[in-house]
């Protein structure tokens, strides 16, 4: 392992527009109607660097976590060969680290880290932890070993730009137990402890780090502006976040035979992950009885597909007809949800950057633009910037370059 890499002692306001007002209040009165048209690599093993074991603790429930599996402390960790390092890294790692899960119990989670080329500034490289959107619920889609082409970009975009990059599978994919997919919380922290881990494997750091997501990485991003400063030693600066799935709980609820219009294939996809995940995680929950046979087909496929896959295939199936019963009537799913997936508006105790395109096949774009909107309205910290423009490539310039200034503006 080269030595600038080697572990560590491992104990250790703008307003929106008025136009966008308008917008948003006219399109979100019908939702769930016509306006829904809007929207518009090999793995590699690695070496444990401690005496413990995988299973050691990662599903006994809430006990507490052993002197080897506190939150941040890296598990196993190896270099990512040469000839295998993203373009803009000199170096890269991948490893594997204790964080927590949903349930309060330790975790292991799998994730990445890559270094700038160039010398290292004297306080070490600045860090975007790069929180990626919904991969899967399959090992096989762990975007430390098979990043799709959106986290290949953003990886390389952010190393090319001289910071270093943390990107986590967050807890349950690519590692033992269950994806704690439907937590924002439990992402959250698997977000944090990566970069915490990243600073045990590297000395060449900066304290200070930053999240840009999209998607469920958005959300994971704005809620991390909320809690990342608690219980770290590490410097966070605040939070970017693109194609935010707003009220995606609360859709959820709602779904059921008599759904009759067709969201976005990608919101389509990660729900079926979200009740896939809930399945597994919580099978007295019945999930499947609220299905049709061809919904618990679907389920089926969403527990080995990733999104990619599942997006195309499920692109045009009648919701409605994924379902034997309404969702409304699972009390305990709608609780947990409600509980575990809900977007903060305000209390926010960093910046946080909100940006959305209208071509958006991921999310219900009218509900994001209503939830940006009431969140720049409701918190100071919040700065909205959306893109009303049908040219797709133009819009995603654009956010680019405000994320760029925004990331350059709260690491000074």
């Amino acid at each position: 392992m080269s030595s600038s890499c080697r572990p560590r002692r491992l104990a250790a306001r703008v307003r929106l527009v008025a136009a966008a007002a308008a917008t948003s209040a006219t399109i979100t009165a019908c939702v769930w109607g016509s306006v829904i048209g809007i929207a518009g690599a090999e793995p590699e093993s690695t070496t444990p660097t401690t005496g413990a074991t995988p299973e050691a603790g990662a599903q006994t429930g809430a006990a507490e976590p052993t002197a080897n599996q506190q939150p941040g402390m890296v598990y196993a960790n190896r270099d990512i060969p040469d000839s295998r390092l993203l373009a803009g890294a000199s170096r890269g790692n991948r490893f594997t680290y204790w964080s927590t899960g949903s349930d309060g119990a330790p975790h292991l989670s799998t994730g990445s880290l890559y270094l700038p080329q160039g010398k290292a500034p004297s306080d070490g490289y600045p860090v975007v932890a790069w929180a990626h959107g919904s991969r899967g619920i399959s090992d096989d889609c762990a975007p430390s070993v098979r990043p799709t082409e959106t986290d290949i970009d953003a990886l390389r975009t952010w190393l090319q730009r001289g910071y270093a990059v943390v990107s986590t599978d967050y807890a349950g994919l690519g590692a033992a137990g269950t994806p704690q997919y439907f937590d924002l919380a439990a992402t959250t922290r698997n977000i944090v402890d990566a970069v915490q881990a990243g600073h045990d494997i590297s000395d060449q750091l900066s304290k200070k780090w930053v999240a840009v997501g999209e998607g469920q990485g958005a959300s994971a991003a704005i809620t991390l502006s909320r809690t990342a400063t608690q219980n770290t030693k590490l410097d966070y600066r605040g939070a970017a976040a693109t194609s935010i799935p707003a009220e995606f709980a609360s859709l959820i609820g709602t779904l059921g035979p008599s759904t009759a219009v067709t969201p976005p294939a990608g919101w389509i996809s990660d729900a079926l992950f979200t009740l896939g995940a809930i399945n597994k995680a919580h099978p007295e929950f019945g999930v499947e009885s609220y299905l049709s046979p061809s919904g618990q087909s679907w389920l089926s496929k969403a527990e080995t597909q990733c999104s990619a896959d599942l997006t195309r295939a499920v692109s045009g199936v009648s919701v409605g007809s994924l379902f034997a019963k309404p969702l409304s009537d699972n009390t305990k799913l709608t609780e947990l949800l409600s509980r575990t997936a809900t977007l903060p508006t305000r209390g926010f105790a960093r910046p946080v950057l909100m940006t959305q395109t209208l071509q958006d096949q991921s999310v219900v774009v009218p509900l994001t633009l209503k939830y940006i909107n009431e969140a720049n309205t409701a918190d100071s910290e919040v700065t909205a910037r959306t893109y009303f423009t049908l040219d797709g490539t133009a819009a995603q310039k654009s956010a680019d370059n405000d994320t760029r200034a925004f990331v350059t503006r709260v690491m000074k």
